[in-house]
């Protein structure tokens, strides 16, 4: 992955306006200040600060500065989205949204990605630690590029708004789910919120909006559910006691596990374990 020159900075004045051109790689551009007018193909796009436009390589687009702008341009070529979807950091999800991605940008030629909020101080930090990184230019930083530019584009694509595609809203947000109850159910014994906040960097109220969206559950109630649906497998197979497999699942106090196990099978763990015996020798 070449990194020596990915990064272009360009101030203008209010009332620049560029040559129409095109590029063999394509580009995103991020305003980091002021307000910028893009023309792609036959699209008029209205940026305002924090705004991201994503443009396929090959279409003719050319800009004019509503006010003082500053913009950071990244190129993207077809050999760094190879290096960052196979970078064996990056997980078969992540790779997938980047692919429909592609497809969506491909199809549309440009992809507009509004934040909800007023300005992104999180995207401007990783485009900014690339472009430290990018004054580096050695092995470590080359890889270090993949995994920003991964967290970049995932960002773009849970974070902010863009109006080309319900579909690949559709298919970011189950690869989400996916991603974050994975990430649950693999860490169930000493997971907390404050882990996912963590690992995912969003809010803490983000993950019960989201799982509240997605499952009907909050985090508490999700996790609760991952627990007891995993000491059930673990009663079926019958190779711990019942202490074991409370400790197993992460938790501390036999009294309540037994509570809330009994409200969601209407039996004890220990009545659910006979129950499975015998109907299994019923077959």
């Amino acid at each position: 992955m070449g990194i020596e020159s990915l990064f272009h900075l360009n101030r203008y004045a209010a009332g620049t306006k560029t040559d129409r051109h095109t590029h063999d790689y394509a580009e995103l551009l991020y305003v980091s200040d002021g307000s910028l007018v893009q023309y792609v193909n036959d699209g008029v796009v209205h940026m305002m600060k924090g705004d991201v436009c994503f443009i396929d390589s090959g279409c003719v687009h050319w800009e004019e500065a509503g006010d003082d702008a500053f913009v950071i341009r990244l190129e993207i070529t077809k050999e760094i989205i190879d290096a960052v979807v196979g970078n064996t950091m990056a997980d078969r999800q992540a790779a997938d949204y980047i692919n429909e991605l592609v497809k969506v940008l491909k199809n549309s030629g440009y992809i507009h990605f509004k934040f909800k909020n007023d300005y992104d101080n999180e995207l401007k930090d990783m485009l900014t630690a690339m472009i430290s990184e990018c004054g580096v230019a050695d092995m470590a930083s080359a890889y270090i590029c993949q995994g920003l530019m991964l967290r970049i584009l995932w960002r773009l694509g849970t974070v902010y708004e863009y109006a080309q595609s319900r579909y690949i809203r559709k298919k970011i947000n189950w690869l989400l789910h996916k991603e974050i109850t994975d990430f649950i159910e693999d860490n169930m014994k000493d997971v907390t919120i404050d882990m996912l906040v963590e690992r995912f960097g969003y809010q803490e109220d983000y993950f019960n909006r989201f799982l509240k969206a997605q499952t009907g559950m909050t985090f508490t109630e999700y996790l609760q559910d991952c627990r007891l649906n995993k000491s059930a497998i673990l009663l079926k197979e019958d190779s711990m006691d019942v202490d074991e497999i409370i400790k197993e699942v992460g938790y501390r106090n036999k009294g309540y596990f037994y509570r809330i196990f009994t409200e969601k099978y209407n039996m004890t763990p220990a009545k659910f374990r006979k129950y499975i015996k015998e109907k299994e020798l019923m077959v």
